[in-house]
């Protein structure tokens, strides 16, 4: 009776599912969070990426400041990213600067999140 409710319903959906960037599924890829300060924050899943950002998946509970510094494990990159949205333990951050390669980096501090055991490093 009335399906162009469930039509207009449908079209709304489409419309919020469509992004910028594809999204693409990782598989229990390890990351390393760090403030813009070189402080550890956490470690963390990376759980979708895109040429655009990435959705997070922490272990715990962790505040996470407006912006901060991602370690993707897997290719040991470093991006810049901005928080955009937090449901939980998972957490949507968009890129301010791109992953680029640990070795680019001449800032120490970054450079120790490729360390196994950075969060323990004094």
């Amino acid at each position: 009776m009335f399906s162009f409710l469930s039509a207009k319903r449908q079209s709304l959906t489409q419309a919020l599912q469509r992004r910028l960037h594809p999204r693409r599924r990782t598989r229990l890829r390890p990351a390393k969070l760090a403030s813009l300060d070189n402080e550890f924050l956490c470690d963390c899943t990376i759980r979708d990426i895109s040429d655009g950002g990435i959705r997070l998946l922490l272990s715990e509970h962790h505040d996470l400041p407006e912006e901060f510094y991602v370690f993707d494990a897997v290719p040991k990159t470093v991006a810049e990213v901005q928080l955009r949205w937090r449901d939980g333990l998972a957490a949507g951050v968009i890129y301010l600067v791109p992953p680029a390669s640990i070795r680019h980096f001449r800032n120490t501090g970054v450079r120790k999140l490729a360390q196994r055991l950075y969060a323990l490093d004094g």
